[in-house]
């Protein structure tokens, strides 16, 4: 599969420069300060923890898994006992082994699961990089069990208006930002009820900006996408259920 040949390679990349940080390696000692880390360095992961059925749900599906950092969260600080599901275009090396992986290209792909299989589907800044992103939506509906939710964070389309590196383009994989009425329609177009849309951005961020030359001057943490964060609102999350009665 050549689809975005060589991008698995830059997230494993990421990943270990990431945790070559002094501040990954001090946090790792505390469980309170690392899953604050956890939280406010991957902003995907910040909304986990209001999903109604994370800390029950059986079957955990992550769509786009890549490094399975998501995963690796949800077992360390919210549910050690779920089976952990994950499907991506390519296996990325740093993916945990308890994670049950399949090779899956969502953008034409149906899912490689029985309908009504699994209790949360997830996925994380994925949906910018898709030209068919009704598939992603379609698949984690049929999926899901009634009840289940589908949790979903990409790019704000406030990102075309960041500098350098924070900017939607950056990334050349990257389709489209997206708005709040897109994730709505989209998200009832395919079936889901009680759908719930709003960027992130934390209010812890606002303790941190003091810090932060100190930070990046000693090499402690690459904390300057905060700003863009925080002014321009770059990421959004939309949580949908799958309603117990609907048919679709």
């Amino acid at each position: 599969m050549e689809k975005h040949k060589g991008y698995q390679r830059l997230l494993e990349e990421g990943e270990k420069s990431t945790k070559e940080k002094l501040i990954f390696k001090i946090s790792s000692k505390y469980k309170f300060l690392e899953r604050k880390y956890w939280e406010l360095s991957r902003l995907g992961l910040y909304g986990l923890k209001d999903i109604p059925n994370i800390k029950t749900a059986s079957k955990i599906l992550d769509i786009g898994c890549g490094s399975g950092s998501s995963f690796v969260y949800i077992k360390n600080f919210l549910n050690p006992n779920a089976d952990f599901l994950g499907v991506d275009l390519h296996k990325n090396q740093e993916l945990p082994d308890f994670v049950s992986f399949k090779v899956c290209d969502i953008d034409k792909d149906a899912l490689p699961y029985e309908d009504e299989s699994i209790d949360l589907v997830i996925s994380i800044y994925v949906l910018e990089h898709l030209y068919n992103p009704g598939n992603l939506f379609s698949e984690a509906y049929r999926v899901l069990k009634k009840g289940g939710y589908f949790y979903c964070v990409t790019e704000y389309y406030t990102s075309l208006f960041c500098p350098d590196k924070y900017n939607f383009y950056q990334d050349p994989t990257h389709v489209r930002p997206w708005t709040k009425g897109a994730l709505k329609s989209l998200g009832k177009m395919k079936g889901f009820d009680n759908i719930k849309v709003k960027r992130v951005r934390p209010i812890e961020y606002l303790g941190i900006i003091p810090f932060i030359p100190l930070l990046e001057v000693f090499k402690i943490a690459d904390v300057s996408f905060i700003f863009a964060e925080l002014l321009a609102g770059k990421t959004i999350m939309a949580m949908y259920k799958k309603d117990d009665e609907k048919h679709f």
